[in-house]
């Protein structure tokens, strides 16, 4: 059944937390004019629907109700829109502009939760301050958009991993910006058990079926998501310990991180690259390390590992190869993806690593000259 105005009007007074005074005092009206509209017993005059649109953040045809909520090949075509301007390596330029493309398309669909979980992703790379690409001027303000959007997802999503991934946006987003117990109700909505993955159930159903083939390949998946969580936990492992100046457990764990890595891609031709953590590079962390100790050195010898991993590794990515371990040879994923504009950019990516300004302790190496030289 379609939406009255009257009930357009308060679902999107409630998503934004407005109450009927606060919309009527944007609007300059009485609260009782925005009851009865909310109640269909009146509706609002001709010069309140732009007003109201305004205040609202959506077209005029959202409160006409002539864009229906749910019209998934628009939707997938915003989404496409906004993906187009990703670029290669990613800067704050093309996510701020995909992160806008976005919030075009929610003024005509302001509560499909597929194009607010879109716009959460784009919205935390520029509201985390810890990101590189943070925006410093408009992060809290695009934070506080995220909290009304996630609000939305959380409320309405029917995707459960939408929804938590909403919640943990919200923990890293509200910790960021001091807001802890609104972050702690966020993180106490999570399961405590790790292996609650809909591949381990879906094993589960195989292995009642008799279907063992399929039952491999579904804990193989499993396998490698609690493979890459535990990657990114020894990363973040490692980064703690930094903080605390801890720094001979910072390497421990950082190269038990590449132990893991080469442990399970032993038999490989092509390791993977396992070693991109959401957090950092584990070459690029170790380099940073060493310098930090002055051991000079080794952080010439992992800054070469780094760029000898870019520079010959990466061209010989064949897309569609599997990998040989057993553990993970029937996994649905292109472990070896190649992407030209990706290979086109390497240069760039690694000059940006290098222009790191812990790294100009030894600019002035024979090593490290050489190492940019190759790269020019």
């Amino acid at each position: 059944m379609q939406e009255t105005m009257g009930q357009i009007i308060r679902r999107l007074r409630k998503e934004r937390n407005l109450t009927q005074e606060k919309l009527a005092e944007q609007l300059g009206v009485t609260f009782q004019a925005v009851s009865k509209w909310e109640n269909d017993s009146g509706m609002p005059d001709i010069s309140q629907v732009v007003p109201l649109a305004t205040v609202f953040n959506v077209s005029t045809d959202v409160l006409f109700g002539i864009y229906g909520r749910n019209d998934a090949e628009e939707v997938k075509e915003i989404i496409e829109q906004a993906e187009s301007k990703i670029t290669y390596p990613v800067t704050r330029e093309c996510i701020k502009q995909r992160y806008e493309e976005l919030q075009k398309g929610l003024k005509k669909y302001p509560s499909n939760t597929v194009l607010l979980s879109n716009s959460l992703e784009a919205g935390i790379s520029l509201a985390y301050p810890e990101n590189d690409i943070f925006d410093s001027e408009n992060g809290e303000a695009i934070y506080k958009e995220c909290v009304r959007q996630a609000n939305i997802v959380i409320k309405y999503g029917k995707n459960t991993t939408d929804i938590l991934r909403a919640h943990m946006i919200m923990v890293l987003l509200h910790s960021a910006y001091g807001n802890f117990e609104a972050a702690e109700l966020h993180a106490n909505e999570f399961p405590w058990r790790a292996d609650m993955t809909v591949h381990k159930m879906k094993a589960y159903i195989a292995h009642f079926e008799k279907e063992y083939m399929t039952e491999n390949k579904w804990y193989q998946n499993d396998f490698m998501y609690h493979f890459e969580a535990l990657l990114d936990d020894l990363v973040s492992i490692a980064i703690s310990y930094h903080h605390l100046k801890d720094y001979s457990n910072v390497e421990y764990t950082l190269m038990q991180a590449l132990s893991i890595i080469h442990l399970i891609c032993k038999d490989e031709e092509i390791i993977p690259s396992f070693h991109y953590r959401e957090r950092g590079d584990i070459y690029f962390l170790l380099a940073i390390l060493y310098l930090e100790q002055n051991r000079n050195d080794d952080a010439l010898s992992m800054i070469e590992k780094m760029v000898e991993y870019d520079t010959q590794v990466l061209p010989k990515f064949v897309p569609g190869k599997k990998m040989k371990t057993p553990l993970l040879c029937d996994v649905e994923r292109d472990f070896y993806w190649s992407s030209e504009t990706y290979l086109d950019t390497y240069k760039e990516r690694l000059l940006l690593k290098l222009n790191n300004p812990t790294f100009d302790k030894i600019r002035n190496t024979d090593k490290f000259k050489e190492i940019i030289r190759n790269l020019c």
